[in-house]
């Protein structure tokens, strides 16, 4: 039994913690503060260690400092607020295997513990390896592996620190602005022009509709990550059910139906009579069209994205096209792996975290199915991917 030592002076993060580990069959001991947790440590070595930034006395920092001297190896993921993530990457930097912010999400958590002890014994495993050729190429091998997941992590936090930047100055930008004109429209004194008024009232209803629109951006992603790290929780549920997959797709485009306007993108339904259920998770099932829409409208600046349903052997058919400039070769291997980023047809520069094709892939492959892409220099993409159906009603 793995065994976690949880150092925080907050009583509530360390009985959710405790809870949640203890749950999932680890052995959990708890201290309240740096000094406490320090000498737990020492005494009887944890596998890892989960440990608050912020406390009264011995901070994280120093706390995580001598425990690298007494030993390195003991991965540590530090605990911190969201204001403190500058302060949580120079932990990394002096050794700290990752961070996680509070209140903290315990799948999340779970997951990145289970990673931690992984990349452990991989570093353990290495140390023991070498001595003759085949251990050496294992060697060779499993340090290529980690170097990689490092510099995945390593992409992955570059990304996302510009991706949710961006939107976050859009939305404070913004607001100010209307706060401004807000507070001259209620500050005491004559009122402004009728013709004035007209004009900064517009100014505002368009900057409070940018504001919404960076936010649930924003939302998209973060969600995006919520969901990559829940679906690689294999302890987390799906709800399955008969689903019509007519409805979804109806839905995928109501959600989607004011970013479609703002392009000028036409879209269309092309399917198949009487399509028979499929047994999935309804919500996941949405997530995936939603992604697809998305993915094409992203790429497409004008035209028409087409959604087509049609039966084939043991199941049903799904494609969605778009009329976008088409992907090149070099982008299309690997295009479903994670942090995997095309550039968009304007710029040429990757957009978004490049986790919408990997959760497309992961609810297909959880639905018993397989996902494709054909494309190439020309125009146009084309997403396609066969579900098994789930009965002989009609959808």
């Amino acid at each position: 039994m793995k065994k976690i030592l949880v150092i925080d002076d907050d009583e509530i993060v360390r009985f959710a913690l405790y809870e949640a580990l203890s749950g999932k069959g680890f052995f959990v001991e708890q201290a309240e503060d740096g000094m406490s947790g320090l000498k737990a440590f020492e005494k009887d070595r944890p596998d890892a260690v989960l440990l608050d930034l912020k406390m009264p006395g011995m901070d994280g920092m120093e706390t995580l400092r001598e425990m690298r001297r007494s030993d390195p190896d003991v991965p540590v993921i530090m605990i911190t607020a969201f204001g403190d993530i500058p302060t949580a990457v120079e932990a990394i930097k002096l050794g700290a295997y990752d961070f996680v912010e509070k209140p903290p999400q315990l799948s999340r958590i779970i997951l990145m513990v289970r990673r931690a002890l992984e990349k452990a014994e991989l570093e353990k495993e290495i140390r023991r390896l070498g001595r003759s050729v085949e251990e050496a190429k294992a060697l060779k091998e499993a340090y290529g592996k980690l170097i990689e997941l490092d510099r995945m992590k390593t992409a992955f936090l570059s990304t996302i620190s510009h991706e949710l930047r961006t939107p976050l100055t859009s939305v404070l930008g913004f607001a100010r602005l209307v706060g401004k004109k807000l507070g001259k429209w209620l500050a005491p004194g004559p009122m402004p022009d009728s013709q004035k008024a007209v004009r900064d009232a517009a100014v505002m209803a368009k900057n409070i509709d940018i504001i919404i629109s960076e936010a649930e951006r924003l939302t998209g992603m973060i969600n995006n990550i919520l969901y990559m790290t829940e679906m690689e929780d294999e302890s987390t549920e799906w709800k399955m059910g008969p689903v019509a997959m007519k409805d979804i797709i109806d839905e995928a485009v109501h959600t989607t139906a004011v970013p479609l306007k703002e392009k000028g993108i036409a879209f269309k339904q092309d399917m198949e009579d009487g399509l028979p259920v499929i047994t999935g998770d309804r919500a996941r099932l949405l997530l995936l069209i939603t992604n697809l829409i998305l993915n094409a409208l992203k790429f497409s600046e004008n035209g028409v994205i087409t959604c087509t349903a049609r039966r084939v052997e043991g199941g049903i058919m799904f494609s969605v096209r778009d009329t976008g400039p088409g992907i090149p070769g070099k982008d299309i291997v690997g295009i479903f792996d994670k942090f995997m980023q095309s550039g968009d047809s304007m710029t040429g520069k990757p957009t978004g975290l490049g986790l919408g094709l990997p959760i497309c892939k992961h609810i297909v492959e959880r639905h018993g199915g397989r996902i494709w892409v054909e494309s190439g220099p020309g125009p146009g993409s084309e997403f396609f991917f066969v579900l098994p159906s789930g009965g002989d009603g009609a959808a």
